[in-house]
């Protein structure tokens, strides 16, 4: 049964028969050329653009904030309050101090300290609130600093990844080395593997 079965698909099951014989026809006359020759250049452009990837920025997993900005935006707050607010100040206790001559009141006495202290609390108290709003405007500014960083990170991350993407994108389709020779061995190995086959089955 085995020999009758051999003969059907030619005169030698160990040989190549004829439906191979002419798919091998075909494969042999089908030009790739210009399949190749794309592939190629493909692969040449993807090995160049990987010699790029030593001098891109390292691939960044934490960030830092700006406690430089912080402090720079509290300073700032504060000193254009002051800057603002001292002026006043010194012509809040002027007209304080005239007020309470021409009332009488001598200058050192309980009720003149007693004035100019009540002055000086609700000044005190608005560079209380000035200060309180400096800082606020520090960690708006380190928030912010912050945020600033992540993107850069995110922006950097996300160009390097589509940067290798594209690489990748370039050589599909291309085979390497190793996959090269694991499919030669495939091949003989099934040849083989049918030539045994046959020769045990007793055919000729």
């Amino acid at each position: 049964m085995s020999k009758s079965i051999g003969k059907i698909f030619g005169t030698s099951s160990t040989g190549t028969y004829g439906y191979e014989n002419n798919y091998m026809n075909y494969l042999n006359n089908y030009n790739t050329s210009n399949y190749d020759n794309t592939l190629n250049n493909m692969t040449n452009a993807a090995l160049n653009m990987s010699q790029n990837l030593s001098s891109m920025p390292a691939y960044q997993f934490a960030v830092n904030a700006s406690d430089e900005a912080r402090q720079q935006a509290e300073n700032a707050t504060f000193q254009s309050y002051v800057d603002r607010l001292a002026p006043q100040y010194q012509q809040q206790t002027n007209d304080l101090q005239t007020r309470l001559i021409n009332q009488g009141v001598p200058v050192g006495s309980e009720a003149y300290q007693r004035a100019m202290g009540d002055l000086q609390g609700a000044q005190n108290a608005a560079l209380n609130q000035a200060a309180y709003q400096s800082v606020l405007n520090g960690q708006n500014a380190y928030s912010q600093s912050l945020n600033d960083s992540i993107n850069a990170a995110q922006f950097g991350n996300t160009a390097q990844q589509n940067y290798i993407q594209q690489i990748q994108s370039l050589l599909d389709g291309s085979v390497s080395g190793y996959d090269n020779m694991a499919n030669l061995y495939n091949i003989q190995k099934g040849v083989e593997a049918r030539q045994t086959a046959a020769k045990q089955s007793g055919w000729p």
